[in-house]
């Protein structure tokens, strides 16, 4: 049986002898505790003692492995000559994930076999180890696509992306601890949900939305891990992913074409700001998407063309769309009013002043000094300007208070062309 080289890697880096007889004597240990504060018999402290475990070992353990599968790999310098073997991203993708955790694996296995053993209500072990693992996976996934985008971006400490998996351990105990009573904890109006006038069991829709979000994070590791072994590759699936978000969050909202279009266009919009913020910006790339332009070659433009610049595109049509509609609403009974063209420049201005820092000579520093500039434009001066009176000047940085849509878009549209010429200028110095 040929194992991926990968996987087999990363087995014998992690699987040694002594962990494979030191884990289950420490856990033993535990439980043997358990077992005797459950008046010798495997009862509720022991279940919930090995779920606790299970939770701490996968989410926190696991995660941390698979974020450092790729992260020590810059840190060693060994990543180049993995990037010279001749392993596909796919078999470095599931290679890395299951390899760097399988330590971690081993001891959750164990933790729920112990679970299953100790637990009063064995009906609901299925359901327990399908949320369980599932969401394991998914965390982990999720490490280790937070391990790429740091050393995307030059980052080889993981301190800061480790904050983010105790925030996600965090979100996601809860309803871990929970899992045994999912059938009793959901009230009867809450058991199940609509989606496109569908009327769906809410655990069924729960566990399916747990397939497909564990389904893109894979899919996000493997473009990933293609980009960085130097595989050209059309952005089908960025817009996959964006046109399920669309459809998917567009069936919980009333069944109108307005609010459709409405989720629509917010989720294009944020998706652009995820685009340009998780990619590279080399100032090359650009100008080689320019020349296949100009050379008419279509598919060397969809392999450069940037992930932001689509899902701005694909949000244009639904502003437009928005734009002629009758209903209007404020927001917060104050003078902030729904312009979505007005919206879409402002977004293309923010990923323009983004880009512009990027460009500059400490790249590093370009989201911070874009949230920065993101204060100013939307918040400092707008209210200092609105708090001595003169409205009209706040609408200036803040087109959203302006009184119509004219004036909305004419400074939007303002903004961008200085923010694009400035952007212009800077690019042509870089090349």
């Amino acid at each position: 049986m040929n194992l991926n080289p990968e996987f087999e890697r990363q087995l014998i880096l992690e699987c040694s002898q002594a962990r494979l007889v030191g884990a289950p004597v420490v856990l033993g240990a535990v439980f043997t505790l358990t077992y005797f504060l459950d008046d010798y018999r495997l009862g509720n402290i022991t279940a919930q003692a090995a779920l606790t475990l299970f939770m701490l070992i996968t989410l926190l353990w696991g995660t941390r492995q698979s974020l450092d599968s790729i992260v020590e790999e810059y840190r060693d310098r060994t990543w180049d000559t993995q990037r010279l073997s001749a392993l596909g991203p796919w078999q470095m993708t599931w290679g890395k994930l299951l390899g760097s955790t399988s330590m971690a694996w081993y001891c959750a296995g164990i933790c729920l076999l112990v679970h299953a053993l100790a637990t009063d209500n064995p009906a609901s072990l299925p359901l327990l180890f399908f949320y369980a693992i599932g969401t394991a996976l998914l965390v982990q996934s999720a490490g280790l696509l937070l391990g790429l985008l740091a050393v995307q971006r030059g980052q080889l400490k993981t301190g800061s992306i480790l904050i983010l998996v105790l925030v996600g351990f965090v979100v996601f105990m809860p309803s871990l601890t929970d899992l045994t009573d999912t059938a009793n904890y959901l009230p009867d109006d809450f058991r199940s949900s609509s989606w496109y006038r569908l009327t769906v069991n809410a655990q069924t829709l729960h566990q399916i939305s747990l397939i497909f979000a564990l389904f893109w994070c894979m899919m996000g590791n493997y473009r990933l891990l293609a980009q960085d072994l130097g595989l050209r590759n059309l952005p089908w699936a960025w817009l996959g992913f964006t046109l399920f978000l669309i459809i998917y969050l567009g069936g919980f909202i009333p069944s109108s074409s307005y609010s459709f279009s409405l989720a629509a266009f917010a989720v294009c919009s944020v998706l652009t700001y995820v685009g340009v913020i998780v990619e590279r910006h080399e100032p090359m790339r650009v100008k080689r998407l320019l020349d296949y332009y100009r050379q008419a070659n279509w598919l060397r433009v969809g392999e450069e063309l940037p992930l932001s610049a689509l899902s701005f595109a694909l949000s244009l049509p639904f502003a437009l769309f928005l734009s002629v509609q009758e209903q209007r609403f404020a927001w917060l009974d104050i003078s902030l009013h729904a312009y979505p063209l007005a919206i879409a420049l402002l977004v293309l201005r923010d990923c323009a002043i983004y880009l512009f820092f990027c460009y500059g000579k400490n790249p590093q520093r370009a989201f911070s000094l874009s949230l920065l500039s993101a204060a100013l434009l939307y918040g400092i001066l707008p209210g200092l300007f609105g708090a001595i009176g003169m409205t009209g000047v706040s609408a200036i940085f803040f087109p959203l208070w302006a009184d119509s849509a004219f004036s909305a878009l004419a400074f939007a549209a303002l903004q961008c062309v200085l923010i694009l010429r400035l952007l212009y200028q800077r690019w042509r110095k870089s090349v």
